[in-house]
């Protein structure tokens, strides 16, 4: 597998960046005339939620061809970004899961062409890159270090603040042309494009309520009655935090929640004994309310609590499970080989799902079913076995019939 070629030169981006800084209604208009004529947008946002549920967009920044916009969402309306947004433009982002949920939440909508940067780079052998990794290896620029606690809140925003947003588009076209270049190099650009579609599918990242549960490591082991509490009182914590707004740990930490899923508690004051519980999170009627959940909880049986493994198609026969295995360390093997990211390709869950029929798994289908889906049947079908080469990698070769010692090797 050839590797894509990257630039040599290598310089620290000290300079400060252009870029016009826009607070104005009739400004940010203007803007969005321009973003409707483009091919093409940069984007980026810096939002915060530490301190609520749901993101709180704190700056916009946008390239559109070669100038640079800082959008104060503090001082500007962008839902009618939405419209630009919804058009043909291809929107050009990095890392940008998160980004889609604040534009969601922000302008109604995300952008319905999407290139992710480093969701495209694991198309070419990048494991998951940051934008400075992939700015330094195709624009041979080291951009300067951020503050990762900065307040983007803050008003007004310091220059350094300002020219760290703008760097997060200022190259993006440079490395969206680059990477253009070597996923059509390596014959993966519908591939890349339709992994971007993915992830513009997955655009509602929050799980529904009564799945709030399984986000709790501590839960996820309980058994009986006390996962069916602890399955209640992640609902009422996760639809509490949604209508207040604020961080589910405010309700009740996972500590509070697990203890009291394991004690039952029937009075205030049995809560208060329990480890982790404290008055703050039984003020006003909170007490009560968990109450009622834990009450809820004891009248359900474990069958009746919300899982996200699927209803659909059969569960994985114990005798495939040490086929996951197997499979897995066979897809590192051809990830390798193929220069692309093992977890893009194919995680353990994506094996599971494949081998026990799950409705619409990742590799029955697209270039991942081209890739590895046939041979990984062919391997626990017994077809086709796993043996170690000379440098000790794994080949996958098919067998004519088992005692056969000659077997034509299956070219990844």
């Amino acid at each position: 597998m050839t590797t894509p070629s990257s630039t040599s030169t290598d310089r620290t981006e000290q300079s400060s960046t252009a870029y016009k800084w826009v607070t104005d209604a009739d400004a940010f208009n203007q803007l969005l005339v321009q973003a409707s004529q483009v091919p093409r947008i940069a984007l980026d946002t810096e939002f915060h939620r530490e301190r609520t549920y749901w993101p709180k967009l704190a700056l916009l920044q946008l390239r559109i061809l070669d100038e640079i916009f800082l959008v104060d969402p503090l001082a500007v309306d962008i839902a009618a970004l939405g419209n630009v947004l919804e058009s043909d433009t291809t929107f050009v982002m990095h890392a940008a899961a998160q980004d889609l949920e604040v534009l969601d939440r922000a302008c109604g909508t995300a952008p319905k062409h999407l290139f992710d940067t480093q969701l495209a780079a694991g198309f070419v052998g990048m494991v998951t890159p940051s934008l400075s990794a992939l700015v330094e290896r195709y624009i041979g620029v080291r951009l300067p270090k951020g503050d990762r606690l900065t307040d983007w809140f803050e008003r007004p925003l310091s220059r350094n603040q300002r020219d760290y947003a703008a760097n997060d588009v200022r190259y993006l076209f440079d490395v969206h042309d680059r990477l253009l270049r070597d996923l059509t190099q390596l014959g993966r650009t519908e591939w890349a494009i339709a992994e971007c579609r993915r992830l513009q599918e997955r655009l509602k990242p929050n799980i529904s309520p009564e799945l709030a549960w399984t986000r709790i490591k501590e839960a996820r082991h309980l058994r009986g009655r006390a996962r069916c509490v602890a399955a209640v009182l992640a609902e009422w914590r996760e639809v509490t935090a949604q209508s207040r707004d604020i961080p589910v740990r405010f309700v009740l930490s996972d500590l509070a929640l697990v203890g009291v899923a394991q004690r039952e508690p029937k009075s205030i004051d049995e809560l208060k004994s329990i480890r982790g519980l404290d008055g703050r999170y039984l003020k006003d009627s909170a007490g009560r309310d968990i109450l009622e959940a834990v009450a809820k909880g004891l009248r359900l049986s474990p069958d009746q609590i919300a899982t996200l493994e699927p209803d659909e198609g059969p569960q994985l026969d114990k005798d495939l499970r040490a086929a996951v295995t197997l499979v897995s360390a066979w897809i590192s093997q051809v990830a390798k080989e193929e220069s692309l990211d093992p977890a893009l390709l194919a995680t353990r869950s994506d094996i599971s799902d494949f081998l026990r029929g799950a409705e619409s798994p990742r590799l029955a289908t697209g270039w991942r079913s081209d890739l590895v889906g046939d041979r990984i049947l062919d391997l626990v079908e017994g077809r086709a076995a796993l043996a170690f080469d000379a440098a000790g990698g794994l080949l996958l070769e098919r067998r004519r019939d088992a005692s056969s010692e000659n077997k034509e090797k299956f070219n990844p």
